[in-house]
């Protein structure tokens, strides 16, 4: 038997977040598992990563085109170091601001781990710190 619960959400990727928050908001005892960084796939690899370097490079090509445009520059250089810094920045604020807002609801408690289903009504969590729970 494990922990009871009224809802178990699986990711804290586009659907995960805003629906435990809603459950919870709700009154509902709510758990909502990640076993990597809050965010999901579209803000940790791939729209938000994707779309920072797209920007970079669209900001290179028009500087390399500025002379079009009647505004003098120098010789345009892309530092992609620099490119990958601003990148994981962003990825950073947006995740750690979900994770944030996730913390700060009540009945909603965040958990680090691998879910994995043991029953029909029964889901066992590997913590990423060790150790297990089950609800």
């Amino acid at each position: 038997m494990g922990e009871r619960l009224d809802a178990l959400i699986i990711g804290t990727g586009q659907a995960g977040k805003p629906l435990a928050g809603a459950l919870a908001e709700a009154g509902w005892r709510t758990v909502i598992v990640e076993r990597g960084r809050v965010g999901g796939t579209c803000i940790i690899d791939g729209c938000t990563p994707t779309k920072t370097m797209i920007v970079s490079a669209r900001v290179a090509y028009l500087a390399r085109r500025s002379d079009d445009y009647g505004v003098r520059t120098g010789e345009v250089r892309i530092d992609m170091e620099a490119v990958r810094v601003r990148k994981r920045a962003i990825v950073d604020s947006f995740s750690s601001g979900g994770e944030r807002r996730l913390r700060r609801q009540e009945k909603l408690e965040l958990v680090f781990g691998e879910a994995s289903f043991r029953g029909p009504h029964l889901i066992e969590v590997r913590l990423s710190k060790g150790g297990a729970r089950t609800f």
